[in-house]
């Protein structure tokens, strides 16, 4: 593990908000990567408030993390009962069901999405049944769990995005519990400008910092695989400084009982 500064400002000054340092982590457990002895905190930059895991994984160990994140003995279910289990819920207990709900508000009949970091593909599989004439792509490095997407009808680009992975801009872009995963974020949102058409729209589901308190230190949520935790407000200006525009943002509770934020914005043009 390493320490770090902000991920947002760099400033070193930060206050700690939650001290995890005596929970226990499913997956350093099970990663076998000795933490016992080693200080473990979220804390919140005194510059720009941005809340963050301070040390986080170093990048052998998130290689390692994001290689086994998926099996089956961590999971506790392989890869075709998870995508089961998540795509025949009635639409009272979907959450992908109720981010359809929420983008039909702010998005066309008909467009070309891409959700990145799609995982086994559950999201688009929702989107597709709701939204029918809009084309899907979903783009996920874990070639396994991405297999699952593509038997089931997602068309699927396995790997990382990167600047040049698509010569095509979309009208959606979706990043649904992927930023808090990422020590660069910031990297990454100016890449997706690029991808986005003139009036495109970029959808951020994160973890919320209002869980802090709200759920116990020992919840999943505060495990080494999230880098960061956003505020409302913190992502909003993250967004604006990046050259986006906030069309719709949100705090919000899910189904399952968590915090979360929602944003819906606008690449601004230059």
């Amino acid at each position: 593990m390493k320490k770090i500064n902000c991920p947002n400002c760099q400033s070193q000054k930060y206050k700690i908000v939650l001290d995890v340092s005596r929970e226990a982590d499913t997956y350093l457990d099970y990663l076998k990567i000795n933490y016992k002895n080693v200080d473990r905190f979220y804390v919140k930059c005194q510059k720009c408030g941005l809340i963050y895991r301070n040390p986080i994984l170093d990048e052998k160990e998130k290689d390692l993390l994001y290689e086994h994140f998926r099996d089956v003995e961590l999971r506790g279910e392989n890869k075709y009962e998870y995508f089961q289990k998540i795509t025949s819920l009635p639409p009272e207990q979907s959450e992908n069901y109720q981010k359809c709900v929420f983008l039909e508000k702010h998005i066309s009949e008909k467009g070309d999405v891409l959700d990145v970091g799609c995982g086994a593909g559950v999201f688009l599989y929702a989107f597709k049944n709701y939204f029918s004439e809009w084309k899907t792509l979903g783009i996920e490095p874990t070639t396994e769990f991405a297999d699952v997407a593509k038997e089931n009808g997602i068309n699927i680009i396995y790997g990382y995005l990167k600047e040049d992975t698509l010569d095509t801009k979309f009208d959606l872009i979706t990043l649904i519990h992927v930023l808090e995963h990422m020590d660069n974020f910031e990297e990454m949102l100016s890449m997706l400008k690029n991808y986005l058409k003139k009036d495109g729209l970029l959808y951020i589901e994160v973890p919320s910092a209002k869980d802090i308190g709200y759920l116990p230190g020992s919840h999943d949520r505060f495990m080494c695989q999230h880098d960061v935790i956003f505020s409302k407000e913190v992502l909003e200006n993250i967004l604006t400084k990046l050259g986006y525009s906030i069309v719709a943002s949100e705090d919000f509770i899910s189904i399952r009982n968590r915090n979360n934020i929602r944003t819906l914005s606008l690449r601004q043009e230059p």
